[in-house]
């Protein structure tokens, strides 16, 4: 097996032809890259077209890599009314702290997650539908990508405010 130096300069490890780094010099040299990377991501952010880039960006990778997400069911008409008429119910507060929101900083939420209910009726319910702003709704998906689906068809309303209060 032939074989060559690495090229970071000092470096004596040798490796096999087609790499030009060994595995020590290649990882530093990747968590560099990264680093320089989410700082010019950050940067770019605050400018408009840096938001209007990441947020195109965002949406395609939503569209073509994560249709999983039903995005269709978010876009009906029916969808559009019950958010909205979940909305008025709750008179545009969180259901968590009881604060009173701007319309863009709630989210209608299901209480048992949409990809746990089998028929378009369930996932339309009512019943199963509350407010939380973005925040909260963001803690809840954490906790229910830690769950198993058997426990989350179980957990009630009740027990859903107790956790995302602390």
């Amino acid at each position: 097996m032939r074989l060559h130096r690495c090229a970071e300069i000092g470096c004596r490890e040798l490796i096999k032809l087609g790499f030009d780094y060994c595995d020590a010099h290649y990882s530093q040299r990747m968590s560099a890259y990264h680093d320089r990377r989410a700082k010019a991501d950050e940067l770019a952010t605050r400018t408009l077209r840096g938001q209007h880039d990441k947020a195109e960006q965002t949406k395609q990778y939503n569209d073509e890599v994560r249709p999983e997400l039903g995005h269709e069911f978010y876009k009906s008409k029916q969808w559009a009314r019950l958010s909205l008429y979940i909305k008025q119910r709750d008179m545009y507060v969180d259901a968590i702290d009881g604060r009173g929101y701007d319309t863009g900083e709630l989210i209608v939420d299901h209480i048992i997650p949409r990809r746990l209910l089998k028929s378009k009726a369930e996932q339309l319910d009512s019943t199963n539908l509350w407010l939380l702003n973005r925040a909260h709704h963001n803690h809840k998906t954490a906790i229910e990508n830690k769950m198993t689906d058997e426990k989350l068809k179980h957990v009630s309303r009740d027990w859903w405010k107790k956790v995302l209060k602390d």
